[in-house]
C-alpha cells in the first residue's frame, strides 16, 4: 500500500472517531453514493459482510420459500451457504472448462421445475461474458444474483461487471481487491424498490425507526469506520488492480513455454487471484514450496464435498471436478515488490524449463 493510500485511511478512519456518527450515518452514505457512481449509478445498500450481501440480495428479490436456486460446482460454498440462511435450496451446475463459470448448456442441464434463480459467481476477477447465461435465464423467467467478491473493478467492454443481473453482491474482506480492515460488504440494485426493501433487511425490517414492517430482517450494518476505510481507497482501486493484472502478466509470459496455462483473460484480469492450471500441480507447488513460495487452492472443495450444505442427489460436475485437482493459485497482490515477483518468475522458469 503506497503512502497517500495509506494517508487517506489513516485521516478518514481518524475523521470517523472525532466526529461519529458510529452507526450507518452520512460517511456510509457517502461510500454508497460513491461505489454507486463507481458502477454507472446503481443503488447501494452497504451491509456487514459478503454473506450478509447474498442473503440480503436473496430476501429482497423476495424468491418463494424453499425454492432452487442454480449456483456452481466450484463457487466455494459463500453463496451456497448464504441460500440455505434464506431457506432456499442450491441446485448445483457443472461449469465451463476455459471461464471456470457456468454457461447456458450446464445451467440447463441442471435446471428443476423448482429453481426460482441462479447465480453467477465471477471467480478470481475475470471479466467473463454472461450475456448468453442473461438471455437464457430471462427465457425462463429466473431471477439473476452476479456475485461479484471477487470482481472488484472488472469491466467487459467498458461496462463493470455486476449491472445485467437483478441483484449484485459485493465483499470487502482484507484481502479483496477493494478491502476493508475487517469484514463488510453490499448489496447493488438497479431498481429503487429492491434496494429500499434491503435497506429495511440489514436494519430488522424496519421502515420507522422501531417498527419492524419488512419479514426477515437481521442485524448487518455496514460500519461507518469500514465504509470511511473504503471510501478512501476506492480512488486508488484501478491502479492498484493494474499492478496485479501487470504481475499475473509476468507470470503468464514465464509459463508460456511449459504444459500449463494461467486461467483467464490478460487484457480483462483483475486477477483477484492469479491461477494456473497444470496436470502437475501437487509437483508445481512442492517445487515453489522448497523455494519458499507459497500457494493456494481456490478452492480444494465441490460443493457436493460439504456435508454441512445438506445437498441431495445433483447432475454430474465432471468438468469442475477436473478443474478441482489443477488450479493452483500463484501470490498476486500489490504489495508484492518487484523483487519477489522477480524470484517468482525465476522459479516458474525453472519450472517450465525441467
Amino acid at each position: 500500500m503506497g503512502a497517500a493510500e495509506r494517508s487517506a485511511i489513516t485521516d478518514a478512519v481518524s475523521r470517523v472517531i472525532r466526529d461519529g456518527p458510529w452507526i450507518l450515518g452520512p460517511v456510509v452514505e457517502q461510500f454508497e453514493r460513491e461505489f454507486g457512481t463507481y458502477f454507472g449509478g446503481l443503488n447501494v445498500v452497504g451491509v456487514g459482510n459478503g454473506t450478509d450481501a447474498l442473503a440480503i440480495a436473496f430476501a429482497a428479490l423476495d424468491l418463494p420459500p424453499g425454492a432452487g436456486v442454480l449456483v456452481a460446482a466450484n463457487e466455494g460454498g459463500y453463496a451456497a451457504t448464504a441460500l440455505r440462511l434464506e431457506g432456499l435450496t442450491p441446485v448445483v451446475m457443472d461449469v465451463d472448462d476455459v471461464t471456470m463459470l457456468p454457461s447456458v448448456e450446464t445451467a440447463e442441464a441442471a435446471m428443476r421445475t423448482d429453481v426460482a434463480a441462479i447465480v453467477i459467481t465471477y471467480l478470481h476477477g475475470e471479466a467473463t461474458d454472461i450475456r448468453p447465461l442473461d438471455a437464457w435465464r430471462t427465457q425462463r423467467g429466473l431471477r439473476m444474483v452476479e456475485d461479484c467478491a471477487q470482481a472488484h473493478g472488472v469491466r467487459r467492454d467498458g461496462i463493470h461487471v455486476g449491472g445485467l443481473g437483478d441483484a449484485a453482491t459485493f465483499s470487502f474482506y482484507p484481502t479483496k481487491n477493494l478491502g476493508a480492515l475487517g469484514d463488510a460488504g453490499a448489496v447493488l440494485f438497479a431498481d429503487d424498490v429492491h434496494a429500499a426493501r434491503a435497506r429495511a433487511l440489514r436494519e430488522y425490517g424496519w421502515d420507522t425507526r422501531f417498527r419492524i414492517e419488512v419479514a426477515g430482517g437481521r442485524n448487518s450494518r455496514l460500519d461507518p469506520l469500514q465504509a470511511a476505510v473504503l471510501a478512501a481507497r476506492l480512488p486508488f482501486l484501478d491502479a492498484r488492480n493494474e499492478r496485479r493484472r501487470a504481475i499475473s502478466a509476468r507470470y503468464r509470459y514465464a509459463l508460456a513455454a511449459s504444459g500449463a496455462r494461467m486461467h483467464g483473460d490478460a487484457e480483462t484480469t483483475v486477477a483477484h487471484h492469479a491461477v494456473v492450471l497444470t496436470d502437475s500441480r501437487d509437483e508445481m507447488a512442492t517445487f515453489l514450496a522448497d523455494r519458499d513460495i507459497q500457494t493456494a487452492i481456490h478452492y480444494p472443495y465441490l460443493l457436493g464435498e460439504m456435508p454441512g450444505l445438506r445437498l441431495g442427489p445433483g447432475v454430474p460436475v465432471p468438468v469442475a471436478a477436473g478443474l478441482r485437482d489443477r488450479i493452483l493459485s500463484l501470490p498476486c497482490y500489490p504489495e508484492l515488490s518487484d523483487d519477489e515477483v522477480g524470484r517468482l518468475v525465476t522459479a516458474l522458469e525453472e519450472w517450465s524449463d525441467g
